[in-house]
């Protein structure tokens, strides 16, 4: 089972990886038919983006290809580059067998149309077992298009070394002036207050966007306004506020003097040499860091909610990686042996068992095995809410060019302002492309006022004039 990787190179333990040093998104199409009929073997070829293919799926497919017979190659692209690739073969008709996709309850038919390039997968046995809720993000007019397995339903939170706490006497934040005051306390004694790994451009955001929760507890019709173009972003002081705060952070120094080189793979060793103290991550965080080094400590790491505006929720996750079957294929019946495989109990059961960092699976399985300082919060954490780039339209389609903007403004070349309204032209321009009813209506009582204010303008005009 080849793992390629485009632009960039990553280790993944226990897997052949292959490194395509070809410029381009050429070399990682899926080969023309007349190729693939010259091979004897069955094969398939999936595309997605670095961090969502686990050791533990990468088992599995291992298994599925001996059971099977049939070969199933990955190519792994960068984050950052990842969307514009798929958008560029789905627009060419040369996607992979399987392509994965970050969806929401707005991206099928919004961003593509999985009707006219995706297998229907509605007749499947494992549909009926999918979590409802995850339904909206792989469901569109009726039909099912994707497979979704994923291990979490919560949102990201601040994980802190408590060794490091508990040597300076600090406590977790319960609003956003406690939190600035222990970052300062942390940069006092030479520790990195927060570990941001700048360098992971899809990061950054997060700790905007993932408290959307704490927007929609305090205007709960904020969402439903966005959503049908009642509300900009650049309209919204609560937005401001919290960007303030977080652009605060960083002009104290607060995530570090060179955070733009850091990478999310270094966010283990900064927690456990004690370089820094804190890392927006998963909740499993710390069990993925006892994996590494069982004798860490990291079992006693705690955690609190992104506390800019003094949140204290958890945002709730409906959007994750999605598995989708290429209409196109040359063999579609292996895509379905596939997801029928992975979706089989015992499959289900071993990927909640080792996949490393969530707390649930998007189907029924065997409890993931949690630690202690896990179960602790969730039982006591208020979780509730949406991430915005799940809630809202239109976001996770432009997540490449909020990512690129959010470090823009962090580093001062870019306001607050020019941010959220870069991200309003942008949703207006999605919009358009789709014929949003709630776009166009807008745009036809703006026209509609700018008539009557010119017939307005030329009445009084006349009135003058007599």
């Amino acid at each position: 089972m080849p793992i390629h990787r485009c632009k960039a190179i990553v280790t993944v333990p226990r897997i052949c990886l292959v490194i395509l040093l070809a410029l381009g998104f050429g070399a990682c199409g899926v080969p023309r038919n007349s190729e693939l009929q010259s091979h004897a073997a069955r094969r398939i070829q999936v595309m997605a983006s670095d961090g969502w293919i686990y050791d533990v799926m990468g088992e599995l497919v291992k298994s599925f290809e001996k059971e099977s017979g049939i070969k199933v190659s990955f190519t792994i692209y960068a984050p950052h580059i990842y969307d514009r690739a798929l958008r560029t073969m789905l627009a060419s008709g040369e996607a992979t067998d399987v392509f994965l996709a970050q969806s929401t309850r707005w991206t099928l038919g919004t961003e593509f149309d999985p009707s006219k390039c995706c297998i229907d997968l509605m007749n499947q046995e494992w549909t009926k077992r999918l979590k409802p809720e995850w339904l909206p993000a792989v469901s569109y007019k009726g039909k099912i298009y994707g497979l979704v397995i994923w291990d979490d339903r919560v949102g990201w939170v601040y994980t802190y070394n408590s060794k490091i706490f508990q040597r300076l006497g600090l406590s977790p934040p319960r609003n956003a002036e406690e939190f600035l005051a222990i970052c300062a306390r942390l940069k006092q004694s030479g520790i990195v207050p927060i570990y941001e790994p700048g360098a992971s451009r899809w990061h950054s955001a997060l700790t905007f966007f993932e408290m959307g929760a704490a927007f929609e507890k305090s205007d709960p019709g904020i969402y439903d306004r966005l959503n049908s173009n009642r509300q900009t972003f650049a309209g919204y002081k609560p937005f401001y506020g919290a960007l303030e705060q977080i652009i605060l952070a960083v002009r104290h120094g607060y995530f570090g003097n060179d955070f733009m080189a850091n990478t999310i793979e270094g966010a283990k060793d900064a927690l456990l040499s004690g370089a820094a103290a804190m890392t927006l991550n998963k909740i499993g965080f710390a069990r993925s860091v006892l994996k590494v080094d069982p004798n860490s400590g990291a079992q006693s790491w705690g955690m609190f909610p992104i506390p800019w505006l003094d949140n204290q929720t958890v945002s709730i996750e409906r959007s994750a990686p999605v598995w989708f079957g290429n209409e196109k294929s040359h063999d579609k019946e292996a895509i379905i042996d596939l997801f029928n495989f992975l979706t089989r109990q015992d499959s289900l059961d071993r990927y909640a068992l080792e996949q490393p960092e969530g707390t649930s699976l998007s189907f029924p399985t065997k409890a993931v095995p949690l630690l202690p300082n896990e179960r602790s919060f969730l039982e006591s954490a208020h979780l509730g809410g949406e991430p915005i780039q799940g809630g809202v339209k239109y976001i996770m389609g432009q997540w490449m060019e909020i990512e690129a903007d959010f470090e823009q403004m962090l580093t001062g070349a870019m306001t607050s302002h020019q941010f959220l309204s870069n991200i309003d032209r942008r949703r207006n321009n999605m919009a358009a492309a789709v014929s949003d009813p709630a776009w166009l209506h807008v745009a036809s009582s703006q026209a509609a006022g700018a008539i009557d204010g010119t017939l307005s303008r030329v009445a009084d005009r006349n009135t003058a004039a007599e």
